[in-house]
């Protein structure tokens, strides 16, 4: 069939030659493989947009076709630039992927073409060796077709600072993230009452004042005795709150002074019902204080017995260091509590995911070739995300700084667009 008459009619290849493959197609039925600096007369294009292979006056068009269904590979035949009826032709297909993987297809005739039996799973990149079989003769076409996939040396990868892991077991903390306020913590709070009733002679400490035990924090003249007694801190802490001024009459049964020991507070979460039976006394806590601070750890020490009848919701607490102050009671806060932790058979690093046209993909290792792998993501924690589909145990993969792999894809040109 003449390499001419296919040029003529403007077609791109959907199966390539190379490291990268073919720019375009036909129409949305057939997609193209690669990147737009392949040249366009490397290779012959056939009418339905896939890659053309001849011997004699022969010629077999392979396709992948992903008009509206689960992509399929076909091949179309033709004699002497005319289609052939695709019956009594026996043709299969050996598709070799990154990492050893060999797919092995059957094709049968379905129409004017032959297709294989099963879907091509993303990514299609591959080496590809076609064997058909016409009249009694054998023939056989090997090519290369890539998407996705750059080449890098070790050391490159070194300097590169890129790291590798293996899939394989994990456990993953599945999380449950809850709201609430940061609090004073009341088990390290003084409330200070006077012990009895008088005027106010002086006033020593004001609010926000550091305070030490023993302290003296106000003179109260007695109304009994008309002597003045002082009032003095029982701890050590914070004046958090003050309600007393000179020359002000104080009330034995009404609060003058709030002490608090900042270097604790707690985090009160609200826990909706439907998750209540969830909460737990020890389990683990990452909580979020906001400001782009770092996350802290820490765990639930208290569950409330009882719910909230205005909020229909339960309170749990957890304890958290403030050494610098900066935790401040009444702000917002969220945290993340583990609720459960699952044993997954297949899993790779958080930082191996990377986005990558319409896909989650990871980027597996198969000698110098890093070739972005499609991935079907289950449950996550900061650390390990479960793989449901789209890699095996055993497969060696980017790790950390691997998005310098998808910058380098993007840059090679060697992506395509579905």
């Amino acid at each position: 069939m003449s390499g001419d008459l296919f040029r003529r009619l403007g077609l791109c290849a959907a199966l390539a030659v190379g490291p990268a493959a073919g720019a375009c197609s036909r129409d949305d039925d057939v997609h193209g493989h690669g990147h737009e600096e392949q040249h366009a007369d490397e290779f012959e294009r056939g009418p339905h947009g896939g890659r053309l292979l001849e011997e004699g006056g022969l010629a077999f068009e392979l396709a992948i076709h992903e008009g509206g269904s689960a992509p399929e590979l076909r091949v179309y035949p033709y004699r002497d630039g005319k289609p052939l009826d695709p019956a009594g032709i026996e043709a299969d297909v050996e598709l070799r992927r990154a990492g050893g993987r060999i797919e092995k297809l059957t094709l049968a005739p379905r129409g004017d073409h032959l297709v294989g039996e099963r879907e091509i799973a993303e990514p299609h990149s591959f080496d590809v060796v076609l064997d058909v079989r016409v009249e009694g003769a054998q023939h056989r076409f090997a090519f290369a077709s890539y998407e996705n996939r750059i080449e890098m040396s070790e050391a490159v990868r070194i300097a590169s600072d890129i790291e590798l892991a293996t899939a394989g077991p994990a456990e993953i903390d599945t999380g449950l993230v809850l709201y609430g306020r940061i609090a004073l913590n009341d088990d390290r709070t003084t409330r200070v009452f006077p012990r009895f009733p008088g005027v106010a002679k002086s006033v020593r400490k004001r609010l926000g004042d550091a305070v030490a035990a023993n302290d003296v924090l106000a003179v109260i003249e007695s109304n009994e005795s008309l002597h003045p007694y002082e009032v003095r801190a029982r701890s050590a802490g914070t004046v958090v709150a003050k309600a007393l001024t000179e020359g002000e009459f104080a009330s034995a049964d009404r609060e003058i002074f709030v002490i608090a020991d900042l270097s604790t507070v707690w985090i009160d979460l609200q826990v909706e019902r439907r998750d209540a039976a969830k909460i737990r006394v020890g389990q683990r806590v990452r909580v979020d204080p906001g400001n782009d601070a770092a996350a802290l750890a820490t765990e639930i020490h208290y569950v409330s017995p009882i719910g909230s009848a205005s909020t229909q919701a339960l309170l749990a607490r957890a304890l958290l260091p403030n050494p610098d102050g900066s935790l401040r009671p009444g702000l917002f806060a969220s945290a993340e509590v583990f609720v459960e932790q699952a044993q997954v058979p297949v899993a790779v690093e958080v930082s191996a995911l990377q986005t990558l046209q319409r896909w989650t993909v990871v980027f597996i290792r198969d000698g110098d070739v890093f070739q972005a792998q499609p991935v079907e993501v289950g449950r996550r924690d900061a650390r390990n995300a479960e793989i449901l589909s789209g890699l095996d145990p055993g497969t060696t993969y980017a790790t950390r700084n691997s998005f310098v792999l998808k910058a380098d894809v993007g840059k090679s040109g060697a992506a395509h667009d579905h």
